[in-house]
């Protein structure tokens, strides 16, 4: 696999890195390490857009560092360094290297404390055509064993959306549990029901647990998960982008319990 590494060297982003090598532990990986850094910024050496002799010693101790707690001698790494806009930076490299999956930290050193999703972190996962995984700095890593999958079905899952899913549930042997989201009582519609069928036969043979739940009755999100706290893993839909702003709100009375602990993968395609 080819997977992506954004890091600013916070602590929240080495935590990220440490966790994809667990998580990868049996697979062959690529890992790119990317900085990214603003113009003008004093990371780079003046006159040239070459990185600082700060930035190459924090490269050399998070390379010193990983090398020292791999496991699986098919872990490779590159480094690269990029002085550019975050977005195009991660786009370039996504097309460059033929990305299979961002793996970054749910929030850098530059957020605030109360907040559970970074802008940077959000930026990557509504605006980059690549599955994300954000890896919060209080996530442990454990076996993945249950995946909720909240939907409404108001989009056509394509086969290339659930690769990575599929793919991820492989490695940990994970359940998915479907947690069937309808604003009345009065859903699933027609083409509801058609998203739900697809979605489900992409699961075959493996049939998933399945819930229901009308948001119309409860419209805090975080009550949706009160009952769902055996979970290991949140899955959302970047175009699914009414249940995405949904559960990615920051406000401390709405934002998704336990996500300090999760790992939250948002799908493309």
């Amino acid at each position: 696999m080819n997977i992506l590494l954004p890091t600013d060297f916070s602590d929240n982003s080495r935590n990220a890195a440490a966790y994809a090598l667990q998580f990868f532990k049996d697979t062959p990986c690529d890992f790119h390490l990317l900085h990214v850094v603003p113009i003008p910024s004093p990371d780079l050496v003046t006159g040239n857009m070459r990185m600082s002799p700060i930035v190459k010693k924090h490269f050399d101790k998070l390379l010193t560092w990983l090398e020292n707690i791999k496991t699986n001698p098919g872990h490779h790494f590159h480094i690269c360094f990029k002085a550019d806009y975050l977005i195009d930076a991660v786009r370039a490299k996504v097309h460059e290297k033929k990305i299979d999956l961002i793996l970054m930290g749910t929030k850098g050193k530059t957020n605030n404390e109360g907040v559970v999703i970074g802008k940077n972190t959000s930026d990557v996962m509504m605006k980059v055509k690549c599955p994300v995984l954000a890896i919060s700095e209080n996530a442990v890593f454990k076996q993945h064993k249950q995946i909720l999958f909240p939907t409404d079905y108001n989009i056509k899952y394509g086969s290339k959306m659930l690769r990575t899913l599929l793919n991820l549930a492989s490695l940990s042997k994970a359940n998915v549990r479907i947690l069937e989201i309808f604003n009345t009582e009065k859903e699933p519609s027609e083409e509801q029901i058609i998203n739900r069928e697809f979605l489900q036969s992409s699961f075959s043979p493996r049939i998933p647990v399945l819930q229901t739940y009308y948001s119309s009755k409860e419209p805090n999100p975080k009550k949706i998960f009160m009952a769902n706290r055996n979970v290991d893993m949140i899955v959302l839909a970047a175009k699914n982008l009414n249940l995405c702003q949904r559960f990615l709100q920051n406000e401390e009375d709405k934002n998704i319990p336990f996500i300090n602990q999760l790992p939250l993968l948002v799908l493309h395609g």
